[in-house]
């Protein structure tokens, strides 16, 4: 069974270099993004099923943010095939630690190195907000995504000993597994993780 597990960026500095493949292009939220932003879900995450309000209840609250945080890969057409949001942490109250939130390709555009250039602009626009750190949940199913958020320099954040139990089984499927002493706890970071749960 899957298990939702976490990762961090303890700085957003020397942000590794990425160049978009052309004709690709990355733009920033604009109204009518909403059903985009469903399409691409649907399309391309088999593991978690959003109910139809979503989105709404997620981002339309902060309507004055999208403009900024949520980025839309879109195909030469114009067409969104990819979206990544850079948000923050609802329960945390801590400005440091942005939020990658739901980073998404559609099949279609999958395989095209698309992924690593879409992380570098939310990682930036993170930066850009004030953010010095940043981190994300994600599946132990999703190797792939593992793999790249290792590349880039993300490391498990363990909350709780069944984060531990939950990379001692996905470390083994991955490109290069993480050490132990690569872990790391709220407390060393000054997070609370209690407001990080499940």
């Amino acid at each position: 069974m899957p298990n939702r597990i976490m990762m961090i960026r303890p700085n957003l500095d020397d942000l590794p270099p990425s160049e978009l493949p052309e004709p690709y292009t990355i733009r920033w939220h604009r109204d009518g993004d909403a059903q985009h932003w469903m399409t691409i879900k649907s399309a391309s995450d088999m593991h978690h099923q959003a109910p139809p309000d979503y989105y709404e209840r997620m981002y339309d609250a902060h309507p004055d943010s999208l403009g900024q945080r949520q980025a839309f890969l879109c195909e030469p057409s114009g067409k969104p095939v990819g979206t990544v949001t850079a948000w923050w942490f609802e329960n945390v109250d801590d400005p440091s630690l942005g939020k990658v939130n739901w980073m998404l390709i559609a099949p279609q555009a999958q395989g095209r190195g698309l992924s690593k250039p879409l992380l570098v602009a939310c990682c930036a626009r993170l930066a850009a907000l004030g953010h010095t750190r940043a981190a994300l949940y994600t599946l132990t199913q999703r190797i792939p995504a593992i793999n790249l958020y290792r590349s880039f320099g993300f490391v498990p954040l363990i909350r709780h000993p069944a984060d531990v139990q939950a990379w001692a089984a996905t470390n083994p499927l991955m490109k290069h597994p993480y050490a132990e002493t690569e872990y790391l706890r709220g407390p060393e970071l000054g997070i609370d993780v209690a407001t990080l749960s499940d």
